[in-house]
């Protein structure tokens, strides 16, 4: 009784993707075999990155909580060409990692933003584990304003690991954590901690309650990485970095700030935006 109690409820965070072959065009990649490989995975998750943004429309325009069961997802991010953040971007991307062939598993972990380790913040962040041949690799969709690594990090080398430009490395921490490391002009930059073993997906809705309460209800955000560069909404500024240039614009109102998403990002808003200060005062 209780485990059909407890597929009835739970059973969308587990459904397959509707269609494969949409969601490989959603993000260029229509036709194309994929192999099992890390350079078939990092081709995916860039492509990932360069065409579904992180954003928060639905939680701080629209005023509703998302729900990331894979077909809600599949319409969202695929049929009207949204995006979303964690909590939904590496749950679809792991369902479609898994309809490619991967091994793959959900994990939680602790967005750290290049703290010492004096104070471990909660979990709040889920990323995915693929495993090829016998090596983990960590990837991750949704981690907003373009700070998602652009490719895969493997978890079980511990040596430096150059992406696009950026350094990293893993360290091992207690408790069977690990560390994700980036390296940069201003030193090492802890980016986040996390148990490499799988969480339970439920575990993502209690979580996201949480989360979606907060600060993703703040201002307006969406970004997207673009080959040499990223755009990005933060609140009333629209940001564009090409060839290692930043450029600045003010968004004054909301019907600006729909032009750019539709027009920048590529987005279907059946819904007005909300007409009020994108960057309230804390």
């Amino acid at each position: 009784m209780g485990s059909d109690v407890f597929r009835k409820r739970y059973a969308k965070y587990f459904e397959k993707l509707p269609d494969l072959d949409a969601y490989m065009s959603r993000i260029g990649l229509n036709g194309e075999k994929i192999p099992l490989t890390k350079a078939g995975l990092d081709k995916v998750l860039f492509a990932h990155l360069c065409n579904v943004p992180f954003e928060n429309i639905d939680l701080f325009d629209y005023k509703k909580n998302v729900d990331f069961g894979i077909v809600e997802l599949f319409d969202k991010v695929v049929t009207r060409r949204r995006g979303g953040y964690c909590f939904e971007l590496n749950a679809i991307f792991m369902a479609l990692l898994a309809e490619l062939g991967f091994t793959v598993h959900p994990v939680g972990a602790r967005i750290m933003m290049g703290g010492d380790e004096s104070f471990l913040p909660a979990i709040a962040h889920r990323m995915t584990i693929v495993t090829i041949d016998g090596k983990r690799y960590v990837a991750d969709v949704g981690f907003g304003m373009t700070n998602a690594p652009a490719a895969s990090i493997c978890i079980d080398d511990y040596d430096k690991q150059d992406i696009s430009g950026e350094t990293y490395t893993v360290e091992d921490r207690p408790y069977n954590n690990k560390m994700v490391i980036k390296h940069t002009a201003d030193g090492p930059f802890n980016m986040f901690m996390f148990v490499p073993d799988p969480i339970p997906v439920i575990d993502f809705v209690h979580i996201n309650f949480g989360m979606s309460a907060t600060g993703f209800r703040m201002k307006r955000m969406s970004n997207l990485r673009r080959p040499g560069g990223a755009i990005s909404v933060d609140g009333d500024i629209f940001r564009v970095i090409k060839n290692g240039e930043h450029t600045e614009t003010p968004i004054p109102s909301a019907e600006d700030a729909t032009k750019i998403l539709t027009e920048k990002f590529g987005m279907i808003l059946d819904q007005p935006l909300g007409d009020i200060a994108v960057n309230p005062e804390m």
